[in-house]
């Protein structure tokens, strides 16, 4: 499966810019609990990877080379490193439903994580605020050629979200975004 991340990876990001292979079996082995794959039946009906979403943990309050190198277990902010689908199955709304995903798996089984961030480049921005990202600004890291934003999304804690769920019910619910992003990453 490693593998096949690795291609996805390579096949969606400039060369500079791409995890390497090292960096990502590091994501599996020490960030596993933060690292989601999209399945999806190949032509002779195996299951293959189509997409991934991974991050690492961190104690640090912004996104750094540094706090972006490695992985804390009791970190609370999630810094997401990559969101890629096959080329092939882009545009069709898939990363905007794996992020969703992604939320909603992370905050249930890591319940100290307080928030998510990421980096992106311009033109993905629409992407990430249609998953419920907030776009914070120009980000200081650079990485490539290209200037990163960064954006986040806020977590609640166990305490709040207990509180959110005793709430529900009032006639105050919030409706999931309803477009989908131009752009997939």
């Amino acid at each position: 499966m490693l593998d096949r991340i690795h291609e996805l990876e390579a096949a969606s990001y400039p060369a500079d810019e791409a995890a390497t292979y090292e960096k990502l079996k590091f994501r599996i082995e020490n960030a596993s609990n933060v690292f989601l794959v999209a399945m999806a039946a190949d032509a002779q009906g195996e299951l293959t990877p189509v997409g991934f979403v991974c991050g690492t943990q961190t104690r640090a309050p912004k996104l750094t080379h540094e706090s972006m190198s490695t992985h804390d277990a009791d970190g609370a902010l999630l810094c997401i490193h990559s969101v890629v689908v096959d080329a092939a199955l882009r545009r069709r709304g898939l990363a905007t439903r794996m992020l969703r995903a992604y939320r909603a798996y992370v905050a249930a089984t890591t319940p100290h994580l307080t928030g998510i961030r990421l980096l992106c480049k311009q033109e993905l921005i629409p992407l990430y605020q249609a998953a419920g990202f907030k776009l914070l600004g120009p980000s200081d890291v650079v990485h490539g050629a290209d200037p990163w934003y960064e954006c986040a999304m806020e977590l609640a804690t166990a305490e709040e979200a207990e509180g959110e769920a005793e709430g529900e019910g009032e006639g105050e619910g919030e409706g999931e975004g309803e477009g989908e992003a131009e752009a997939d990453a």
